[in-house]
């Protein structure tokens, strides 16, 4: 999940909870409120009621309840119930025919009052000492509190729709927020993309906010980490390329030397295979010479400079050419039957020495582990990529091997006393990478190997 989308959902959620929570705080309290006030009502309507009985000699005087609740106490389908019990007893002559629970009944007499709500209708029991009568009285007073509950529905439909508008104000600005707040980082991210291994000297500009803040302090500390990456490539490639220069010209006349002394020495000679080992290694060393100042320069340039347009057969055909003179003992097959009659379908737009090299190491390998088999170089031309196919059936990598054959130096663990310094693949690759173009390797140990290379018109 992005920092972003965090960002959104938290802010949200937070929010929705805090406004959720606030207005079912509101509604409880509020409807506590309004059922305390409506049986304090009908503690006062009972209060009237019983006063009114125990201090007259009439049990039924019913104008007075009447008027009692006419214009005393207007309660919606408000009811008084008027019940007797003996004194010194807890039981009652009669229970009305009420939907209240005996621990009402009892809740009222011991403690003097008592109250229960039954879905909408509210009901206060009052006890009153007769001192005039043989019989104590126990007032019930019921009603339903209209107002109230009209009152909690225009609150709640108001807390629903207020909420509802709360919520999307919330989720809308926290899409801005977070977008404010990000966009320093989504700059930062737009520049980054700009660095590459040819502009390590490029800085990000703090345009985003000052140099104190966490995105202040971040860019000072990546400009500063770019300052040290750039120097350090500088130096790698100042090392690598000075020491070949310095390495190539003494190991040229060693090389030469030798060659001139086989000249002049008889195979039979105690110091003649000497001098051919050190001709041959002087030879294979300004090989991985020439590798590694070519690898530094891809490498760390990260440009290609003379781009032409040129013909990949005739490439192939040279590289072909090139290869059988330095491997007579390796059969190396061009298979055109898939070429287009159109030859400039088969341009490409390239460096020529640089894929001279690539293929030549790619062709180099399937020759020296082909097992002195053919060694098949296809050429497929489609609308807008040129798909090259070079193939072998030697002794294959092996599945552990086959990850690690883009890293510099590696070599299979089957390639036994056959020569090579493991780079020619990873200088291929290098090449391709820098023409868009892309190398895929499929192996199969002890089957063969196979290499292919897409590259784009």
């Amino acid at each position: 999940m992005k920092i972003r989308t965090k960002v959104i959902v938290l802010f949200s959620a937070i929010s929705i909870a805090y406004i959720v929570s606030f207005a079912l705080y509101v509604s409880y309290f509020t409807k506590d409120s309004l059922q305390t006030k409506f049986y304090h009502r009908l503690e006062e309507n009972a209060t009237i009621v019983g006063n009114h009985i125990i201090q007259n000699d009439a049990y039924n005087n019913k104008v007075y309840y009447e008027v009692t609740r006419k214009y005393l106490r207007q309660l919606s389908e408000g009811k008084d119930y008027l019940l007797r019990i003996v004194k010194g007893h807890t039981d009652l002559r009669y229970k009305p025919d009420l939907p209240l629970p005996d621990a009402f009944y009892e809740e009222a007499i011991v403690k003097g009052k008592a109250q229960f709500l039954h879905h909408k209708t509210s009901y206060v029991a009052l006890f009153f000492v007769d001192s005039l009568h043989k019989e104590n009285l126990l007032v019930i007073s019921a009603g339903v509190d209209e107002y109230g509950h009209d009152e909690q529905q225009i609150l709640d439909h108001t807390l629903i729709s207020g909420g509802s508008l709360a919520i999307i104000l919330v989720v809308l600005l926290s899409f801005y927020f977070a977008n404010r707040l990000l966009a320093p980082i989504k700059a930062i991210n737009k520049e980054l993309t700009q660095v590459d291994i040819s502009n390590l000297n490029k800085r990000v500009k703090n345009n985003y906010s000052n140099d104190d803040d966490e995105i202040g302090i971040l860019i000072s500390n990546f400009n500063a980490m770019m300052k040290r990456l750039d120097i350090s490539v500088k130096s790698q490639q100042s090392f690598i390329g000075n020491a070949s220069h310095s390495l190539r010209t003494p190991l040229t006349i060693i090389g030469g030397e030798a060659e001139l002394a086989l000249h002049h020495l008889d195979k039979n000679h105690e110091a003649y295979y000497s001098v051919e080992a050190i001709a041959k290694h002087a030879s294979k060393m300004n090989l991985i010479i020439n590798n590694l100042l070519l690898l530094s320069r891809t490498g760390f340039e990260g440009k290609i400079e003379s781009k032409q347009w040129i013909r990949i057969d005739e490439l192939l055909y040279d590289v072909q050419k090139s290869e059988k003179s330095m491997n007579p003992d390796c059969e190396i097959f061009l298979d055109f039957s898939h070429i287009p009659e159109d030859s400039s379908e088969m341009n490409i737009f390239v460096n020529p020495d640089l894929f001279y090299i690539a293929f030549s190491n790619i062709v180099s390998n399937a020759c020296k582990y082909g097992d002195k088999k053919m060694v098949t170089i296809s050429l497929v031309c489609h609308e807008n990529l040129v798909v090259v196919k070079i193939s072998d059936h030697g002794i294959g990598i092996p599945l552990h091997d086959q990850p690690h054959i883009f890293d510099s130096f590696y070599r299979a663990s089957n390639v036994g006393a056959i020569y090579g310094n493991g780079l020619g693949l990873v200088l291929a690759k290098h090449i391709f990478e820098l023409h868009h173009a892309i190398l895929s390797v499929s192996s199969i140990e002890n089957k063969g190997t196979s290499v292919s290379v897409y590259i784009p018109k």
